[in-house]
């Protein structure tokens, strides 16, 4: 006997509460198969699997603490998370409190080819639906290539007129001018946000300015006329409050104040970081970087241990990354694709032969029967008021029937194999000078890598298997890590 946890949850108004109940009642069916005891349910309404911000979702992942239940059931994989880093996060607490995440629909097994499943399964639900997030925001797109307001916080210092372009507001525009000539005028940004909370200034919801805001504001680009979405950038597309000249004058004395407090902005991606461990002390190893006399920076990957209980040598950033990546790349072989897509095709059989959906088709076949047999009694010329009534209730069971088959049908999460054959192929073959390429693949199948002085060793999302080395790439390996540590 095993005690579990129902999670169940929809994500927008266009389903109702009939698809929670549809998800708890095949959970709960699953439990009584599977020799369980549901302990509690856990429901969000209406909330994203992309983002984990559920109360319900995480009121669970802090009760797990208390070890009261050891399975979460889901309907499906895609209603605990779509989004594979939180997915990834999440269940890593679950299991050190000992709790596993099971799916009521998707029948995986429990041996290596069930964790290849499993982790394709959460690699190409969070493909899709960044895939169906990038559908969304097409239209978005095409108003930022118009420098159209986009939603989202208001600027100061502008408005958005009623064709949703930004114009100068005459009231805020003059204070935004007056903050940034002040600051180049070297008066602290503390004394200026002071000043105009004593005048009453107000931000864009009405309320004082607090310091984030202030320096929000000598940031913006859009007060140089620049508007900005996503990856787009169109100059001149805003009109100007203040001159490329002062904005770039006020960006190097706020660049200075970050530098002489210690607050260095990020500007660069550290991709190990929660998979990269020092093999002496097996301690977590963190991104850091230090500036040569020539000014230039260095970045490493350190023993959070080190130096004063470990003696593990740093490892250059750029170089370990690259020899993971070239090193998972080598493991996507043909194999292993065909491995994984058929575990996907055994899915897809899998998710056909839902308890519901096999319900109404049996339903369906009944119906067409029954309408058969009618339509046999009126060609024999039996064709009374009362066979004609029957066969008209039976053609509207029939289509009522039909509905909610397709309505089953939308639930179901089908991949097709030659897509996912495509994703792993890129992931294979991209280039590992890509930024984006590269977090894409160290996501997708490294779960932790322990470094060595003279080797290391990753454990991918390969079923069981350890990822182990050739003599020759690890004599290669531990050559480039002599020159380089």
């Amino acid at each position: 006997m095993k005690y579990a946890v129902i999670y169940a949850r929809y994500s927008s108004d266009r389903q109702n509460e009939m698809s929670i109940d549809g998800q708890i009642a095949e959970c709960r069916r699953y439990a009584e198969a599977h020799d369980m005891v549901i302990v509690q349910e856990y429901i969000d309404k209406a909330q994203s699997a992309t983002t984990d911000k559920r109360p319900e979702f995480l009121r669970m992942i802090a009760d797990s603490d208390d070890r009261t239940f050891e399975i979460i059931l889901v309907y499906q994989l895609d209603r605990f998370a779509r989004n594979k880093d939180d997915s990834g996060y999440y269940k890593k607490i679950l299991r050190e409190n000992g709790v596993k995440v099971v799916s009521a629909m998707e029948h995986i097994a429990s041996d290596s080819s069930g964790v290849i499943t499993e982790g394709m399964l959460e690699i190409v639900a969070d493909w899709y639906s960044k895939q169906l997030s990038e559908k969304v925001n097409r239209g978005l797109r095409q108003r930022a290539e118009l420098a159209k307001f986009n939603g989202g916080g208001k600027t100061f210092g502008y408005i958005v007129n009623p064709e949703g372009y930004y114009e100068m507001d005459p009231d805020t525009a003059p204070i935004v001018k007056e903050i940034f000539e002040r600051t180049a005028e070297g008066e602290p940004g503390s004394e200026i946000f002071k000043d105009l909370a004593a005048r009453g200034v107000k931000n864009v919801n009405g309320r004082p300015f607090s310091k984030n805001a202030f320096y929000r504001i000598l940031t913006n680009e859009r007060y140089k006329g620049v508007y900005k979405y996503d990856d787009i950038r169109i100059p001149g597309a805003i009109p100007r409050i203040i001159s490329d000249e002062l904005f770039a004058e006020v960006s190097d004395i706020v660049g200075a104040r970050a530098y002489k407090s210690g607050k260095r902005p990020a500007v660069d991606d550290y991709l190990l970081t929660g998979k990269l461990f020092c093999g002496n002390c097996k301690t977590q190893m963190i991104g850091t970087s230090g500036t040569s006399k020539s000014g230039k920076t260095h970045r490493y990957y350190t023993c959070k241990n080190a130096p004063k209980k470990c003696k593990k040598k740093n490892i250059q950033k750029e170089r370990i990354e690259k020899l993971i990546i070239r090193e998972c790349q080598a493991h996507i072989t043909d194999e292993l694709i065909d491995e994984i897509l058929d575990s996907i095709i055994l899915f897809n059989k899998d998710d056909q032969e839902g308890v519901e959906f096999l319900r109404l088709k049996k339903e369906i076949k009944s119906v067409e029967d029954k309408i058969e047999k009618l339509l046999d009694q009126i060609e024999s010329g039996n064709d009374s008021t009362r066979v004609a009534g029957r066969l008209k209730k039976r053609e509207e069971e029939l289509e009522s029937l039909k509905r909610r088959l397709t309505i089953e049908r939308s639930k179901q999460l089908k991949f097709d194999p030659e897509i996912v054959r495509r994703f792993l192929r890129g992931l294979r073959e991209g280039d590992i000078e890509e930024l984006s390429f590269r977090k894409s693949l160290i996501k997708t199948f490294i779960e932790k890598i322990y470094l060595y002085d003279d080797h290391f060793k990753i454990i991918g999302s390969f079923g069981d298997k350890k990822v182990g080395l050739t003599k020759e790439a690890a004599a290669a390996i531990e050559k480039e890590i002599d020159e380089y540590c």
